[in-house]
């Protein structure tokens, strides 16, 4: 059990990145145009609520596989994705 909790989160991890990468872009993106329109930084939660919902599903699919290990781990890119939805 333990190896296919590694070889699913191995194999989720270029699932992962590109999910975070999207939201990190997304938010990137608005605080670079809230920079030149002098207006405060609003985060994108359209953009990130969508990846964190990605993440969420495929945290509880994994649950669901009995693939407990792969699941927990599903909680670090949750983690990252939410705090990119701080103003600050």
């Amino acid at each position: 059990m333990r190896g296919r909790n590694i070889i699913a989160v191995l194999g989720l991890l270029p699932v992962n990145i590109l999910v975070v990468g999207y939201g990190w872009l997304a938010a990137s993106m608005t605080g670079w145009a809230a920079g030149y329109d002098d207006e405060p930084y609003e985060p994108p939660l359209a953009e990130l609520g969508t990846a964190c919902g990605v993440v969420a599903v495929i945290g509880v699919l994994l649950w669901v596989a009995r693939l407990r290990g792969a699941a927990a781990f599903q909680v670090v890119p949750l983690l990252m994705l939410a705090t990119l939805m701080s103003p600050s």
